[in-house]
């Protein structure tokens, strides 16, 4: 069971002080997003050189490091490099908190860094040491969020705690009151939505969360379409962020303009990694088939829905539990229930907080019916 769990520490990028160098690290953050990420380490790397106590650069490099390797290299040598690059990066961050007690700056970003530290740990299912990390960043980011209200991108990985706590996962649940928060779907989409709208850099992560959200925990189209149109427009050459522009549409009933979408990520497929495809072959797959269910073409969608749950391979079982469901949905419209409830079985066993497992419930009981 591979349950949703974010990346809650890379979205804290800076806060609202200017710095020298920041308009370099601006630019390696482009570049990563833009999946120039070979890029991005360079720029990141000159500006770690040339602009040493900038708060933001030293875990930015190590975040662009990471992207690059997610998207290249293996798991194994992905959170290898990682573990790293951070061991570098926390003890710098612990001298400029020395250094500069009174900016809170510098104690986001050495929080941020440990827990980041905690997702390697969680990758690897090392439950203390993830426990033991977690507890120390989120310590630190809470710290600053609690004394400087003002710093809007520390509310996002207090946010998307509260929130995912909120989902009755009794892990996360205790790990939240350790650190002192109620866990609250409320509260968390609160501050994720401040994050969006009022972080310097930590907009960029809120909003991916937040239109995952909308699209796959608490549906809400028009909300994940406010919020991916951002990231299409400002991230173009993003494979990921146009998938949740493209499924925001869809949802939304813009058809031509998704259509429109769809043919652009079409385009896009090719140019991505070998590891890249693996993740997104099914994703591309699953969104023609929504396109062509909700369109009415029932024939098209079980193509592409077939093709999605048979090649599956992203790590994230999220679109894969989609996939399921809406086989589910066209046997039914087929009149072929066994398969139907096959399909809804699959589904609900990923078990992964997805609006579809609650509906799948329902119509492996009750045939689907538009």
């Amino acid at each position: 069971m591979k349950h949703f769990i974010p990346i809650i520490f890379l979205g804290s990028l800076i806060a609202q002080t200017s710095y020298p160098g920041d308009d370099n690290v601006r630019q390696g953050v482009y570049a990563f997003y833009n999946y120039k990420t070979a890029e991005a380490i360079n720029i990141l790397q000159k500006a770690r050189e040339d602009y040493p106590e900038n708060p933001t650069v030293h875990l930015t490099w190590a975040a662009a490091h990471w992207v690059h390797n997610q998207a290249n290299s293996s798991v194994e040598k992905t959170y290898n490099d990682l573990e790293n690059d951070l061991n570098i990066v926390i003890p710098i961050y612990e001298k400029l908190v020395h250094k500069f007690p009174d900016d809170p700056n510098y104690q986001l970003y050495y929080g941020s860094a440990k827990g980041l530290m905690a997702r390697i740990h969680l990758g690897k299912k090392e439950w203390i040491k993830t426990l033991e990390w977690a507890y120390k960043g989120f310590r630190t980011i809470q710290t600053v969020e609690n004394d400087h209200p003002e710093i809007a991108d520390a509310a996002l990985p207090m946010g998307i705690v509260e929130y995912y706590a909120g989902l009755r996962n009794v892990v996360i649940q205790f790990a939240a009151r350790l650190f002192g928060l109620e866990p609250g779907k409320d509260v968390g989409v609160e501050k994720m939505e401040r994050a969006a709208a009022e972080g310097q850099w930590s907009w960029i992560e809120a909003k991916g969360i937040l239109s995952f959200v909308y699209l796959w925990v608490d549906l809400n189209p028009d909300l994940a379409l406010k919020h991916s149109s951002k990231l299409v427009e400002e991230f173009p050459k993003n494979f990921y962020f146009r998938i949740l522009y493209t499924e925001s549409l869809i949802r939304s009933g813009k058809m031509n303009s998704a259509l429109t979408s769809l043919n652009a990520l079409k385009k896009m497929f090719p140019d991505l990694t070998e590891i890249q495809k693996s993740w997104y072959y099914s994703y591309l797959q699953y969104e023609f088939a929504l396109y062509h269910f909700l369109n009415g073409d029932v024939d098209k969608a079980i193509i592409y829905v077939n093709e999605s749950v048979n090649k599956y391979g992203a790590e994230l079982d999220i679109i894969l539990a989609n996939a399921w469901f809406l086989k589910g949905q066209i046997h039914d419209l087929k009149q072929e229930r066994k398969v139907a409830v096959n399909a809804y079985k699959q589904c609900i066993e990923l078990d992964n907080y997805t609006f579809v497992i609650e509906n799948a419930k329902v119509y492996i009981k009750t045939p689907y019916h538009p």
